[in-house]
């Protein structure tokens, strides 16, 4: 139970921040094309520059839990791998 539970909870966080990052890149990418600058404060595309933020700058907050998240899993996930121990295969 900890070994699946652990691993659902390591893949997940990480999962959504790519898809969160990944939605925010194809948004950057449109707003290029279009020969624009892509504003990341009210995230929109416009004619004047912009300055430019890292994801992590601006969801410090998502990125933390999400990785604090993951690590919750790897830990049970350890967990669950102690609890089962060590098997040896039957010929």
């Amino acid at each position: 139970m900890w070994l699946r539970y652990g691993s659902i909870l390591f893949a997940l966080p990480g999962l959504l921040l790519l898809v969160l990052y990944g939605i925010e890149m194809s948004a950057v990418t449109d707003c290029l094309q279009q020969n624009g600058s892509y504003n990341f404060d009210n995230q929109s595309c416009s004619d004047q520059p912009q300055p430019h933020s890292t994801f992590y700058a601006r969801n410090t907050i998502l990125v933390n839990l999400m990785m604090l998240l993951s690590l919750i899993g790897a830990l049970a996930m350890t967990w669950g791998m102690l609890l089962k121990g060590m098997t040896r295969p039957e010929h």
